[in-house]
């Protein structure tokens, strides 16, 4: 069995406790991938937070060699299901033409940093 583990930054592993991403053989476990931007900066919208974390999503998985397209299930935490569901077409176009991951969606009362959504998920390389 093969381990390989992603950090999203220098030290993340010591300094928040829990790794990005860990591949086991073909399988890549993400954590929970908030809508940050490169300017560490939440946006407002809960469409744009969305956006971003599946930006920073793809480029977690890129680091494998996989995309989204690999993703077989997800859960994504969000904090008002009545803001999410209005975003269902962010959620759709992120995966383009693939095959839809398995996905569950939970309210929660709230999320790190002040994050409107969180998506945890599970890749399958298929190559």
């Amino acid at each position: 069995m093969s381990r390989e583990t992603y950090e999203a930054f220098e030290g993340q592993g010591k300094a928040l406790g829990f790794s990005q991403a860990i591949k086991v053989d073909d399988v890549i476990y993400v954590s929970g991938t908030i809508g940050i931007g490169p300017d560490m900066q939440l946006p407002d919208a809960m469409a744009d937070q969305m956006r971003l974390a599946y930006a920073n999503l793809a480029e977690t998985l890129v680091y494998f060699g996989a995309s989204l397209h690999d993703v077989v299930s997800q859960t994504v935490f969000v904090t008002n299901l009545d803001d999410a569901f209005a975003c269902g077409g962010v959620r759709q176009s992120a995966f383009a033409d693939a095959i839809l991951p398995t996905s569950a969606m939970i309210e929660v009362s709230r999320l790190a940093i002040g994050a409107k959504v969180e998506i945890q998920s599970i890749a399958h390389l298929t190559q």
